[in-house]
């Protein structure tokens, strides 16, 4: 195993100290907003939410903890639970692209299960703890030197539960100690295959991170609680990566300006709702359809540029051109490049089974053909080249390096509003004009407030 410093002791020393800048806590902010509203308009529309859901009511567990979209309270296990399913159904949260982790999708139904279920968390208290929680999903991530779906393992959502359970544990103002234990439970609690990503039928990649959440919240719960679980859980001999990744890893990387760079800062924020590997192709051909006024039948090929990484996003090839679920189409290349060419936009309401089954939308798909860039690494993974082949016009082109919601080319406020309100336009109760406009009010607001409770209630 790589020789390293007790990197398990001075993550839980941060984890329970951590001064976060002004400038971390805005960002954060910025993503807590967007991830209320992804959960909200998953009540309405995610795939495999409703069980969740229903497990949540039908538990009988008391709480004061919420349920978004949903007129019920439950614990904070099962708030975590049912939030944490909705907060990647639609595939529509923010993206760390340096490692793909999403951080905040287990961070923030954790942060605010614990918040509700305590009471008397000040927003900005709150805010700090999401910070610190999503910091660390990234560092672990940046701390692998290979690939570990290689052995099996789906990690993004494992590493999740280290980040929820860290937010958790900052919010019941945990010991270092008892921080450890907690990072130690949450490991035993969070163990995905990679196989769920073959599976077309599989809801598990959709609802994923009510997993992590859950387990990030119930670590931290049995960790106030006296309970000891293991030492070292990070670095040693029976921690997460000797565990997962042969025991291969990089301190450096994980530590290197610890407390002064958050990365949960640097995410990118999604304008289309599906796997960020999509977005430079949606982008492109968005781009390239509004420069030269070309009409679908005008296409004779398709051609796609893609990394390594993202290979899996256009094979095989049949599966991808005929996803048969919503998020086996927002994993496919084909499908989300054929709703841009055809219609202009990827929006919510585009992976209906109905748009699944649109012959147009197939023959689209069925004209793209895919390449793999060998020497375009994992920092390089949501780039993309698009090329279209058009009938007595030749060959236009367009190359994304930095997807739109990318820190380098970002959306502006006006489109993150806009966002927000699409996302509670399409809840199982839809908010109408006045109750959207009073809750993002609130959410802009959230750093101001004694007790985030106060911010939540029109959203229950």
């Amino acid at each position: 195993m790589t020789a390293a410093p007790d990197i398990s002791a001075i993550l839980a020393r941060h984890i329970e100290t951590a001064d976060v800048p002004a400038q971390a806590r805005a960002v954060t902010r910025r993503a807590v907003i967007d991830a209320i509203g992804v959960m909200t308009a998953a009540s309405g529309l995610g795939e495999g939410c409703d069980a969740f859901v229903a497990l949540a009511r039908d538990s009988g567990e008391s709480g004061r903890c919420c349920v978004f979209g949903f007129d019920f309270r439950t614990s904070p296990v099962m708030a975590a639970f049912a939030n944490g399913a909705m907060a990647h159904a639609l595939d529509f949260e923010d993206t760390h692209d340096a490692t793909l982790v999403h951080p905040h999708a287990a961070v923030v139904p954790a942060a605010l299960a614990i918040a509700e279920h305590i009471g008397g968390v000040s927003g900005r208290d709150f805010l700090d703890a999401v910070a610190i929680g999503a910091d660390l999903s990234c560092r672990l991530a940046l701390g692998l030197t290979e690939s570990v779906e290689k052995r099996g393992f789906y990690f993004i959502p494992m590493l999740s539960a280290y980040g929820a359970a860290a937010a958790a544990a900052r919010l019941l103002k945990l010991s270092e100690h008892q921080i450890v234990q907690s990072l130690a439970l949450a490991s035993c609690q969070a163990v995905f295959s990679d196989a769920l990503v073959s599976y077309p039928p599989s809801h598990l990649r959709a609802v994923r991170d009510g997993f992590s959440a859950r387990a990030g919240v119930t670590a931290a719960l049995l960790a106030g609680r006296g309970l000891e679980a293991f030492a070292r859980p990070i670095e040693g001999p029976g921690g997460l990566y000797a565990n997962f990744a042969r025991g291969q890893f990089d301190a450096t990387r994980i530590l290197d300006a610890l407390g002064e760079r958050y990365e949960g800062t640097t995410v990118s924020f999604k304008p289309w709702p599906s796997c960020r590997g999509t977005h430079a192709f949606v982008e492109a051909a968005l781009l390239l359809r509004g420069e030269h006024g070309f009409d679908p039948p005008d296409i004779e090929r398709i051609d796609v540029t893609v990394s390594p990484f993202f290979a899996v996003l256009c094979e095989p090839a049949a599966q991808k051109a005929r996803p048969k679920t919503a998020i086996d189409a927002k994993f496919s290349i084909p499908f989300t490049v054929a709703l841009a060419l055809a219609q202009g936009d990827v929006g919510l309401q585009d992976f209906a089974k109905e748009r699944l089954a649109d012959p147009a939308l197939h023959g689209l798909a069925d004209k793209v053909h895919h390449a793999v860039e060998t020497s375009w690494t994992l920092d390089q993974s949501t780039r993309g080249v698009l090329a279209l082949s058009l009938t007595g016009r030749g060959k236009v082109s367009r190359e994304v390096i930095d997807p739109l919601g990318h820190p380098r080319n970002p959306m502006d406020e006006s489109a993150m509003r806009r966002k927000l309100e699409n996302c509670l336009a399409v809840a199982r109760h839809p908010l109408d004009a006045a109750a959207a406009r009073g809750l993002t009010e609130r959410l802009e607001g959230i750093e101001g407030v004694a007790d985030v409770r106060a911010v939540f209630g029109a959203s229950r």
